[in-house]
């Protein structure tokens, strides 16, 4: 067991040598492109604050680089996926009798995004060369036979037993083969682009291949085959689509916007690095499916554009207590599964310029109806509706079914985890109910009241109590289309949060007292954007795609269904 670490504090004249460098590297940057005139360096005490959140993020990413590499069979430059706060062990799955090391690299996006940018703004390439090794030995070493990776929601690597473990594990014979899922991963591409571009666009054209079953109106499963098809090349895109395809229709899988925005995503980022025009458009077909199953009165739309059940287990429920609507698991507006989906449309759309002007579009209008249909000003929240706009959460479940017992309401969704997505929105569009629907939701946040566009009428909360990194971003977000600094201070307010209850032994974590946290988390990334918005270099940092982490495993081989990590590891508070 490697011995608890006391928390480090940086020694003062170290934070002084490296402001001092960090200021000189920026000025250097900005002569040798001739643009010093143009941007002047930032003033010393912004560099001061920047240099306290960069020497938060290096220490932690330091104390991943020694202590959270994997040394547990033969070493590889591969990550664990987390480690036990105070003791630096690494966070282990109990299945029956084993107990396996868990490194999976779908869920450490957000750390090789710290770590490429830990280097781009400090200059240190020892971070980057550790993020590219890893995804270097990922492509070598745990590539399935169609181009697959042994990574996502039930497939891992154990880093002690060194072979792929998860759901499937103790099946025998041919079957006994590993599950691909991504749900809201958003991998970093980009990168892995530059370590194997082959393999990399292998990977988002099998990803496809594997996980569509009917190309004519794009019905796909959110679990895909790592044998089959065999891996494809750019013919994969000659596939037909029925323009005319309808919705709603019973499918073979379930079309869930998680892994259909992931397929959008990985097929835009492949036009993005390879002009693959195939993908391109088959991109905008699949994210165009989820738009064709918006009401067209209120403009919502669900979770699915499909059915799986013959009888559909939402109508089945509850369907007569709703006579005049269409009732179905796809008309369920849940206000929880579209703020990554939506963000990562936005963020296609700025990666692709006029190519993902419609990406933008879509978004813009899915949260504006969204805000306009289903949030609630008095309380706060986002309401669980049908499309058509008839509110779910006003009504108990008459019997019991799939949604809960007889008794059960359906839920409202705090609003507050919608702020980066219309931060963001209305930096793209100058739709003033956006900004409007901004200003509502960091109130409830608990920033205040941001006010207007040009500034007037603001009266932000002289201290937030918030330490969410998307808040934290949102206000970069606000900050970037205005250049209005108290936005920018009000970040810095939250990044003081962040580490004052995120930081703990040299690690960020979900917050005091939990007993463990993944090695890739949020808020190193979001930290960083911040130091580079006060050294005038935010462009600097990878996105901020805030994806989603998990593993999903049984307990047990005769468990008849899996359970979550975040449920049962990360949930756990110290004694």
């Amino acid at each position: 067991m490697i011995p608890s670490a006391p928390v480090t504090e940086i020694p003062e004249p170290r934070l002084r040598k490296w402001g001092a460098a960090l200021l000189a590297g920026f000025i250097v940057t900005l002569t040798t492109f001739g643009c010093g005139p143009k941007q002047p360096p930032p003033p010393p005490e912004d560099v001061a604050k920047a240099e306290g959140y960069l020497g938060a993020v290096r220490d932690h990413l330091d104390a991943i680089l020694e202590l959270g590499r994997d040394h547990y069979g033969t070493p590889t430059p591969l990550f664990v996926d987390g480690l036990e706060v105070t003791t630096y062990d690494p966070v282990r799955w109990s299945y029956d009798d084993h107990r396996w090391i868990l490194s999976n690299l779908a869920n450490q996006q957000d750390l090789l995004r710290s770590l490429d940018g830990m280097s781009a703004l400090t200059g240190d390439r020892s971070y980057r060369e550790a993020a590219i090794n890893a995804l270097r030995y990922q492509f070598d070493h745990l590539k399935t036979a169609n181009g697959l990776l042994l990574w996502g929601g039930h497939t891992c690597y154990d880093a002690e037993s060194e072979q792929w473990v998860g759901r499937r594990f103790h099946w025998l014979g041919k079957n006994r083969t590993p599950v691909h899922e991504l749900k809201s991963c958003y991998p970093y591409y980009e990168l892995m682009w530059e370590v194997d571009p082959d393999a990399t666009a292998q990977l988002i054209r099998t990803f496809w291949a594997a996980h569509i079953r009917d190309w004519s109106n794009l019905d796909f499963d959110r679990h895909g085959s790592v044998v089959r098809p065999k891996p494809p090349g750019r013919e994969v895109w000659d596939e037909k689509f029925n323009e005319d395809a309808e919705v709603y229709f019973r499918s073979a899988g379930r079309t869930f916007v998680n892994t259909g925005s992931d397929l959008y995503y990985s097929a835009g980022m492949l036009y993005h690095l390879d002009r693959d025009k195939g993908a391109l458009a088959w991109a905008r077909r699949i994210a165009g499916r989820y738009v064709a199953a918006r009401n067209p009165k209120t403009g919502l739309r669900g979770y699915q554009f499909s059915n799986v059940e013959e009888v559909d287990r939402a109508f089945e429920q509850f369907g007569d207590v709703f006579p005049d609507s269409l009732v179905n698991e796809a008309t369920i507006f849940d206000p929880n599964a579209l703020p990554k989906p939506e963000l990562a449309l936005m963020r296609l759309s700025e990666t692709l310029g006029i190519d993902g002007e419609i990406f933008r579009k879509w978004a813009i209008e899915d949260l504006i109806a969204i805000g306009r249909q289903a949030y609630d000003p008095e309380k706060g929240t986002f309401k669980t509706l049908l499309t058509d706009g008839s509110d779910l959460t006003a009504v108990e479940m008459p019997r019991d079914g799939y949604f809960g017992p007889k008794g059960t309401r359906f839920a409202t969704w705090a609003s507050e985890d919608y702020l980066l997505c219309y931060a963001t929105a209305a930096r793209l569009d100058s739709d003033p109910f956006l900004w409007e629907m901004a200003r509502n939701v960091a109130r409830d946040a608990g920033l205040g009241d941001i006010g207007n566009r040009d500034g007037t009428e603001m009266a932000l909360a002289p201290e937030p109590t918030t330490d969410f990194p998307t808040h934290l971003m949102a206000l970069l977000e606000l900050y970037r289309q205005t250049g209005h600094r108290a936005y920018l201070d009000q970040a810095c307010q939250v990044g003081d949060n962040i580490l004052r209850n995120r930081f703990e032994n040299r690690l960020f974590t979900p917050g005091p007292g939990f007993k463990f946290t993944r090695t890739s988390r949020p808020e190193p990334l979001a930290l960083l954007h911040l130091a580079a918005a006060l050294l005038r270099q935010p462009d600097k940092i990878p996105t901020y795609t805030d994806g989603h982490a998990y593993f999903a495993c049984e307990l047990k081989s005769t468990d008849p269904n899996y359970t979550f990590d975040h449920n049962v590891i990360y949930i756990q508070r110290r004694e």
